[in-house]
């Protein structure tokens, strides 16, 4: 997390609020297209080879690997071939940075795989190595270079860093999957059950890109409705507020695959002393850090930004709020998705897309980046009250940090 607000800061310092919100607004393009490609499998990978682990049943991971492998790469290479259709088409200068853009797509789908695959069998730290440590190292290294060597940074060079970075990502993770894949796996005979796997990846398909689509609306509007500018300044506050929330994101990589045991084992209790302390320790870390950014907001992203950045203070601030009603959720959303009740997590991420467009189109017009932060705001505050009812009543769990 430290590398990617490093990595942030030197794009955001170096681009100015216009050109960083222009790469901004393309990476949230790029992640709208990713998501017939990323679809519901990493998800589905976790809970399915964390359970099958648990019983050995080593020709279903067999299957699950060649299956979720094949549908990213033919997904991703279909949906990047015509986006450079689309965009060759325009021939504008914004569209060349779409065009680099685009082919992130086959290494972000066949990452999000291993990174699902790994996480499944535990691996946890070399699930999130490629992508969490080496491909935002790569890119600040890039970075470090051009400027050092008096290079005019553009948006369209970010984004050719950013594929590069995001290739050596995938070679790296490459390595690490083929040491840490079973022998047992290696040896099984592919078995494949298609009709539950498809019935369940419809629901979590759904249910990831609607949470996508969630998180870049703001984004999206701001690009439609705003300036290039506020854009960059929305991002800025964005990248803030989720180190508010860094350490449910930590949690909930390593609970995946440990609440799938528990639960499919019947252990209820053991399940709800993890949740509970795990929420917990969640809380106390995200609260210290809210503090801070409410109140010297100002101050923080002025010091690590730059002067110009410093009206996004505000926009800050309103996010951290819905963040901590986030962090103190718990791993809603998680303990649905590893239980088997991924339909609810869809009816949730639904509510919460609808909330944010209808809010961001009346709010963002009126207020720009300060009504994004609180349309964004109350849409994650909706979505973790109605999922946080669900767990309790589907499985009998209490998320929120304080437990009765």
């Amino acid at each position: 997390m430290l590398l990617s607000l490093v990595s942030g800061v030197l794009l955001a310092r170096t681009l100015g609020p216009e050109n960083y919100g222009t790469y901004s607004f393309a990476l949230s393009v790029i992640a709208l297209l990713s998501l017939p490609v990323k679809a519901g499998l990493p998800t589905l990978l976790v809970r399915e080879i964390a359970t099958n682990q648990l019983i050995e049943r080593w020709g279903l991971i067999q299957g699950l690997l060649r299956f979720s492998n094949g549908v990213a790469l033919a997904f991703s290479v279909l949906v990047a071939a015509l986006a450079t259709l689309w965009f060759s088409w325009r021939g504008d200068v914004d569209a060349s940075i779409f065009l680099w853009g685009v082919w992130l797509l086959p290494l972000m789908a066949l990452e999000a795989v291993r990174a699902g695959i790994l996480r499944g069998m535990r691996w946890i730290l070399s699930a999130q190595v490629p992508e969490k440590l080496v491909r935002p190292f790569v890119l600040i290294l890039m970075l470090g270079t051009g400027l050092f060597l008096g290079w005019e940074l553009t948006a369209l060079a970010a984004m050719q860093f950013q594929l590069i970075a995001a290739f050596v990502a995938f070679v790296i993770g490459s390595a690490l999957l083929s040491k840490a894949l079973p022998g047992n796996v290696r040896r099984a005979t592919p078995e494949y059950a298609l009709k539950p796997w498809i019935a369940s990846l419809v629901p979590l398909t759904l249910f990831v890109g609607l949470k996508l689509l969630d998180s870049q609306v703001a984004v999206l509007f701001l690009g439609i409705l705003a300036t290039a500018e506020e854009v960059g300044l929305f991002r800025v506050a964005a990248t803030g507020a989720g180190l508010v929330a860094i350490g449910l994101l930590a949690v909930n990589m390593a609970m995946a695959p440990q609440i799938a045991r528990l639960y499919k084992a019947g252990e209820m209790k053991k399940l709800q002393k993890v949740i509970t302390f795990s929420t917990r320790a969640v809380s106390v870390i995200s609260f210290p850090i809210a503090i801070i950014f409410i109140v010297w907001g100002e101050w923080v992203i002025s010091f690590v930004f730059g002067e110009e950045y410093a009206e996004a203070a505000t926009a800050l601030a309103i996010l951290c709020i819905g963040q901590l009603v986030n962090t103190s959720a718990g791993s809603v959303g998680l303990v649905l998705n590893m239980t088997g009740n991924d339909k609810l997590t869809f009816v949730g991420a639904t509510i919460a897309l609808v909330t944010n467009s209808i809010l961001g189109l009346i709010l963002i017009p009126l207020f720009g980046l300060n009504g994004a932060a609180i349309s964004f705001s109350l849409s994650i505050s909706v979505w973790n009250i109605f999922l946080f009812i669900m767990v309790k009543w589907k499985v009998g769990i209490n998320t929120f940090f304080v437990y009765w």
